[in-house]
């Protein structure tokens, strides 16, 4: 239900999405690294619309495979961490990146 069906049925994909992000913020997950660069625009992206539409507040955010493989680079001209829809800044600071 990521990405595609987003444009197809995107109450159901929305939908579908919150439940993932429900159940991995009561496992406190707080970065989760996507191997699939649509999966990545879906949580990315999205979560913070989720976040207004339905009340909630996520405390995680998202990285391609790519960027958490990179990291240790350069987190804005390396990693383009700057293009996220979810800030970075708080994460990378916790773990002593920035």
């Amino acid at each position: 239900m990521g990405f595609s069906h987003l444009h197809l049925n995107k109450n159901t994909s929305l939908q579908v999405t919150k439940t993932k992000l429900d159940s991995l913020q009561r496992a406190g997950v707080e970065l989760m690294i996507h191997m699939c660069p649509n999966c990545h625009i879906q949580y990315d992206r999205y979560q913070s619309v989720i976040e207004k539409e339905y009340g909630v507040e996520y405390d995680m955010v998202h990285m391609n495979i790519a960027q958490f493989v990179a990291m240790g680079a350069d987190p804005y001209k390396v990693c383009g961490f700057q293009t996220h829809s979810v800030p970075l800044e708080g994460f990378l600071e916790k773990a002593g990146i920035i």
